[in-house]
């Protein structure tokens, strides 16, 4: 059955952080993750962005753990086996060691965006940021569902966000990651970094 979104009811709780500080568990992972951002994605790198993403996954826990999943980049066991093979320079997989799971977060980041096509920067994200969350697969039946029912394929916003056959759990907990990272988060980081993901939508809320 598709499931067909009205957006407000995925979005009426994304509330910008403006005035928000970083959480003091942030700051002694600062300096890591800027470096390691830069040496995967260069001196651009969105790095305001990943800090939301740890924010999202793990709230700097290093130690967090969830049903599936475990670290400050909450990695499930089999994918960081999978991402070893991938990345040798990650050697043996080590969720709980905070430097590990940064590296391991910005490379799976990295690995997704050279398999997704989108229409710009902010759309990009978002896809790569909903695959990080429920699998490339999953988005790649997203996206060919969209394209079937008239949407846009390379636009996530308003389109590949609308259409899915998953889970309901599933839709609200994948559509909500991208949205809370980027809009919500992203904010409360935005002197770790210069580059600033979807801050031409951003300022129209």
């Amino acid at each position: 059955m598709i499931r067909l979104f009205v957006t407000f009811l995925l979005s009426f709780l994304i509330i910008p952080q403006l005035n928000a500080e970083a959480p003091r568990s942030s700051l002694k992972y600062k300096r890591d993750l800027i470096r390691h951002s830069r040496i995967v994605w260069g001196l651009n790198a969105p790095i305001p962005l990943f800090a939301s993403q740890i924010h999202q996954e793990s709230s700097w826990n290093h130690l967090a753990k969830s049903k599936y999943a475990e670290g400050l980049s909450q990695f499930t066991r089999s994918t960081a086996d999978w991402i070893v093979d991938v990345y040798p320079e990650l050697r043996t997989a080590n969720v709980y060691n905070p430097k590990w799971s940064m590296r391991a977060m910005l490379l799976y980041n990295s690995w997704l965006d050279e398999r997704i096509t989108s229409e710009n920067e902010c759309e990009q994200w978002a896809m790569v940021l909903s695959s990080y969350n429920g699998g490339l697969t999953w988005l790649n039946r997203d996206k060919k569902l969209t394209k079937s029912q008239g949407g846009d394929p390379q636009k996530w916003w308003n389109n590949v966000e609308n259409f899915s056959e998953r889970a309901d759990w599933a839709i609200i907990e994948n559509r909500n990651y991208a949205r809370k990272i980027i809009y919500e988060h992203q904010s409360i980081y935005s002197d770790w970094g210069k580059s600033y993901v979807c801050e031409e939508s951003y300022e129209t809320l």
